[in-house]
């Protein structure tokens, strides 16, 4: 764990004591959890450290809310939007390409035309993985959550540019001029 990115959290009371150095994510909830109001919500807070988004009740949010949270702009951005939305609103640690496809519909997104395509470049981005332990199950991984809780900044989406193969163009024969 980085120096810099290291929160020292302390627990005491009632014959307990608790002390260790976390990760920003890791006290990000733990603050949620600690701020949260009596009936199960959560109280606002301004931070650097990304919160969870668990609602309550009525106060749940859609993928298509979450996505206009968001805001992505290309498709390997709302793929990782959508599997972020599974992560932090239902909990899922791991999901499948079918998911984040049947959520496209939901949110009421137009499904990409290369979806497969799109899906590699999320992965081969870095910012989800497949899981090794179960086939067919991917995961948001720790460049993943910087991407999407940084508000898909410039420097990172720059270094997931699509790399795809040029076509070649036909060269002009002297019969065809």
């Amino acid at each position: 764990m980085d120096k810099h990115n290291k929160i020292k959290i302390s627990i005491k009371g009632a014959g307990l004591s608790y002390e260790k150095e976390i990760d920003e994510n890791t006290a990000g909830q733990v603050m949620a959890l600690c701020l949260s109001s009596q009936d199960g919500g959560f109280d606002t807070v301004k931070s650097g450290v990304g919160l969870p988004n668990r609602r309550q009740g009525s106060q749940r949010e859609s993928a298509a809310e979450y996505l206009n949270r968001h805001a992505p702009k290309r498709n390997p951005d709302k793929i990782l939007t959508i599997a972020g939305f599974l992560k932090e609103s239902h909990n899922k640690d791991l999901f499948q390409q079918g998911e984040i496809k049947s959520l496209f519909r939901d949110a009421g997104e137009l499904l990409p035309a290369n979806l497969t395509r799109d899906f590699k470049w999320v992965v081969s981005s870095g910012w989800i993985a497949p899981d090794p332990a179960k086939k067919g199950s991917f995961y948001i991984t720790n460049t993943g959550m910087k991407v999407l809780q940084g508000g898909f900044p410039d420097d990172l989406v720059k270094k997931s540019k699509y790399k795809g193969g040029s076509r070649r163009k036909k060269s002009r024969t002297s019969e065809q001029i």
